[in-house]
């Protein structure tokens, strides 16, 4: 009898021919599926989701995937945990490096020359950078263009030229000795601002000033540069938190009649950045006259600070296309700005497009922000774009992904620190806690949320802060204790358009909670506000799903409740309108809905005891968008016939995912899977959950909720 290989006795010597599988299973670039199953036959066992998206640095490739398998093995990078293989380290492995520079090695010495000057222009370049960095004309690039596009390293994308993957542009950058990495990475900075600026040119590399052949020299007062030479002292005050401080350095800079172009941009956008995270009306102010005087914006990141600035403001107070717009423009423009300030714009456009559940966009936005600053000669404040992706991950449903990332903000320490972002770090962890049942850990986060919202220094402000706060209190205290928190200090919550466009599921769960304390002004408050955002934003279906989602609710609509399940991309609108139609349908036709579970045979797998294995609560996050719906109206007592309706999909495949959910969770019933899709739901709603204050007729702390939709336990 043969073991199962494992992480611990599958060494990578003893994986003959791993390469030649990887090309029969696919000519060319591999979809997630089949990279899946590429790390699959190599480590010899599941993978999560953090190791595939990883993984995604491969860009499909086959065998640089099969290398980096391999690699990760090699360095036991990765360990194998309940039957799943996990990282241990995120770290490129050396054999993948090594791979692409022997790739590299076979390459002409023009188009290997071409391939590293790129390489230190970022992810994706112009064809002309490249050709003024090399003093050679566009059109005697072409050959070893041609070549480098034959092999493999680059890629058309719309106008520009890019890196195939990031594993590739990695392996380059390594190929090219440190002390010429730094002088080119230096040279390539002058080149792009000399292209998108006509002013006046000073710029750091590793603290030493590198002047411009004409101008005055910059006076030292409050003009230095700190973080080791890539960011102005102005701008490092504001990211510590001390924006007022920050403001003041930038103000001296453009009273001094010394100070150059340069100087006065970055002074000019670390006071719209100040003022931003101060709350101040100035931000805006400032924004308006920079974009009124400007002729240009390529470039000019006090006019991109603007820019992003208004696109803020207009996203808040609901006006969505136009912020989108702004956004876009902002970071549309900024391709040759330094990747200090280039952050800004990115996932500021990020964390918009995340409320949109538009997610792949939004995180390759975050990994472009992220390998701008890994860029740098230090890298600094990279514990930004971490705070950004715990915060998509948490909006995606993957929780244990987010619940790292965010750990990854809090331990970030010296140059990787962004204090100003914490707040927000704890506020992921605090609702991941609260998710996975655990209340101790979630109120310990928001006292730490609330601790550094209370310190002496200034935050990025977010709705999500009395959100956190207002959810714990729920679950600790009842319904009752949060509608005093919404009458009193969260009083302008119910009415603020932002937290709906943040959490489409928010106006459901304020709904849910006015009827069952009977608080009919709440109610109203709640939907007329979600209502008016709808109205404001016709074309966007986030938005008007969580409209429908709350005015379902108040309504008692099984058929709306049913439509949320089917089409909502956020994990917690679906899971909290999953709780509510088993309700519904409990309330209406409760022995039915049993009969209808015990009557429908599940998928053909192996029998297992009724009532047997409850499924993992963060398996819930391993099932894509489809098995989730489907899971979902499974678990209410609809059959696969309706299904199939509801997910415009037929019976035999709705049987098909069906299958692939049971597999997913570890379940072999139907009866497992509703009691697993209720305790999700009831996470999602929070004071649904048994013990402490639970939700009941109108009446928080009652006893009846025990029981519901039909022998739906939800206790812990």
């Amino acid at each position: 009898m043969t073991t199962r290989p494992t992480i611990e006795n599958r060494k990578p010597e003893t994986i003959p021919n791993v390469v030649n599988v990887t090309k029969r299973l696919v000519l060319g670039s591999l979809d997630e599926d089949a990279q899946e199953q590429v790390l699959r036959a190599v480590l010899g066992a599941d993978v999560d989701r953090e190791l595939l998206d990883f993984a995604a640095g491969a860009g499909g490739n086959p065998r640089l995937l099969a290398e980096f398998a391999l690699g990760l093995m090699e360095e036991e990078l990765v360990k194998e945990h309940n039957g799943t293989v996990q990282l241990t380290g995120r770290r490129i492995p050396r054999r993948v490096l090594a791979f692409v520079k022997h790739r590299l090695g076979g390459l002409s010495a023009n188009c290997q020359q071409f391939l590293k000057v790129a390489a230190v222009l970022g992810r994706s370049f112009m064809l002309e950078d490249v050709s003024r960095m090399l003093e050679r004309s566009s059109a005697a690039l072409l050959p070893p263009l041609d070549e480098a596009m034959a092999s493999g390293f680059v890629v058309a994308a719309e106008h520009r030229l890019a890196f195939q993957s990031d594993f590739l542009l990695r392996g380059v950058i390594e190929s090219i000795p440190a002390p010429a990495r730094g002088a080119l990475h230096s040279e390539a900075m002058g080149h792009s601002r000399r292209r998108g600026q006509a002013y006046d040119q000073q710029f750091w590399v590793s603290g030493n000033p590198m002047r411009a052949t004409e101008g005055p020299a910059e006076p030292s007062h409050g003009v230095r540069k700190e973080a080791d030479g890539v960011a102005s002292r102005a701008h490092c005050l504001i990211m510590r938190g001390e924006a007022a401080a920050g403001i003041h350095v930038a103000e001296r800079i453009l009273a001094s009649p010394g100070s150059s172009a340069s100087a006065r941009l970055d002074a000019e956008a670390s006071i719209i950045l100040g003022y931003s995270l101060l709350g101040r009306e100035e931000a805006e102010k400032h924004s308006e006259r920079i974009l009124r005087e400007r002729r240009n914006v390529q470039a000019d990141v006090a006019a991109l600070m603007a820019l992003t600035t208004l696109s803020n403001a207009r996203w808040c107070v609901g006006e969505l296309a136009e912020g989108l717009s702004l956004g876009r423009t902002a970071v549309g423009f900024s391709d040759n700005v330094d990747p200090v300030w280039r952050l800004h714009f990115q996932l500021a456009l990020a964390g918009k497009l995340a409320n949109l559940r538009e997610f792949d966009e939004a995180e390759s936005l975050i990994n472009d922000a992220e390998a701008g600053l890994y860029g740098l000669s230090t890298p600094v404040w990279t514990a930004a774009p971490a705070a950004l992706r715990s915060r998509l991950f948490l909006q995606a449903g993957r929780l244990g992904d987010a619940r790292r990332q965010a750990e990854t903000v809090t331990a970030a320490v010296e140059r990787d620190a962004v204090p100003m972002l914490l707040p927000l770090a704890f506020s992921v962890l605090s609702t991941v806690s609260l998710y996975a049942g655990d209340l101790p850990t979630a109120d310990e986060y928001v006292r730490r949320m609330q601790s550094e919202l209370g310190r002496d220094r200034a935050v990025l402000y977010s709705v999500q802060y009395a959100w956190t706060e207002m959810r714990t209190t729920v679950k600790r205290e009842g319904p009752r204790a949060a509608v005093e928190l919404l009458s009193g200090k969260y009083r302008h919550l119910p009415r603020q358009r932002r937290l709906y466009i943040e959490d489409p599921g928010a106006a459901a769960f304020l709904v849910r909670l006015a009827l069952d304390v009977g608080d009919t002004d709440l109610k109203r408050s709640v939907l007329e506000t979600v209502n008016g955002l709808a109205q404001d934003n016709p074309g966007i279906s986030i938005i008007s799903l969580g409209a429908a989602h709350a005015n379902a609710l108040a309504n008692g609509d099984a058929a709306a409740l049913a439509h949320i399940i089917a089409l909502s991309p956020d994990p917690v609108s679906v899971a909290l309108a999953t709780e509510e139609l088993a309700k519904l349908y409990a309330a209406k036709a409760p022995a039915k809905s049993r009969h209808n579970a015990s009557m429908h045979p599940d998928p053909p797998l192996a029998s297992s005891e009724e009532g047997g294995s409850q499924p993992n609560f963060t398996c819930w996050s391993r099932l894509s968008d489809m098995e989730r719906r489907i899971a979902y109206l499974v678990s209410v007592g609809l059959t696969n016939r309706q299904v199939a309706h509801r997910v415009h999909l037929s019976a035999h495949t709705v049987n098909y995912h069906l299958r692939k959910v049971y597999r997913k969770l570890g379940i072999n019933t139907r009866v497992e899977l509703a009691r697993g899709a209720a305790i999700y739901s009831s996470r999602a709603a929070i004071y649904s959950m048994g013990g402490e204050g639970e939700r009941g007729s109108g009446e928080a702390g009652t006893e009846d909720g025990d029981e519901r939709a039909g022998g739906y336990s939800v206790g812990p």
